[in-house]
């Protein structure tokens, strides 16, 4: 008797865990473009919120300054290691974007507030966004962190799931980025 009742609770909570998730998608502002980014394909690109309500717009094929940019989506929430990606992504900014680098981080906490707080507490030198279901989505974000790499030209040049140290990282990507005058680059 006591199984039977707790399977018919369990299979309560999944028909309503089921049907949370069937109400009306969350989108974000642009078409729905290419539905996926892999390696050497043209990237997606997004318009979404930023934690600060301004919107942060990227579009590949406009890239007037042909940096390669960074799009790194992650969770404060999920990741037990979020600071120490953050400190690593800071510093990846502070040694690479003098030579082209951009990064975008997108943030799957969709909840703007408590997104600040955390943030009030581990600034960004690089913009933060909300992100949305149909961006992840276009994407193929399957894990946290998930970090692609477009490159100047509007293409995903890489691609890397998991956590990674500041040099393994600037080692990988500093072949794609463009350089500027009086840097000490590759």
């Amino acid at each position: 008797m006591r199984k039977s009742y707790y399977a018919q609770i369990l299979l309560a909570l999944v028909v309503l865990a089921t049907l949370a998730g069937c109400g009306k998608p969350k989108a974000d502002l642009t078409p729905t473009g290419t539905p996926v980014a892999g390696r050497g394909e043209k990237s997606p690109g997004f318009n979404l919120t930023g934690v600060d309500g301004s919107t942060i717009s990227f579009q590949p094929t406009k890239n007037p300054n042909g940096d390669a940019t960074l799009l790194v989506f992650w969770s404060f929430r999920w990741d037990p290691n979020v600071a120490t990606l953050l400190a690593r992504l800071r510093e990846l900014h502070e040694r690479d974007a003098p030579r082209g680098l951009a990064i975008i981080a997108i943030s799957y906490d969709e909840e703007p507030s408590g997104l600040r707080t955390f943030l009030a507490e581990n600034k960004t030198p690089f913009p933060v966004a909300v992100g949305v279901d149909s961006t992840y989505d276009r994407f193929e974000v399957k894990a946290l962190p998930t970090i692609i790499l477009v490159d100047s030209k509007g293409k995903v040049a890489e691609r890397w799931e998991g956590h990674f140290s500041t040099e393994e990282l600037s080692e990988k990507i500093s072949q794609f980025l463009p350089g500027r005058t009086g840097n000490s680059g590759t």
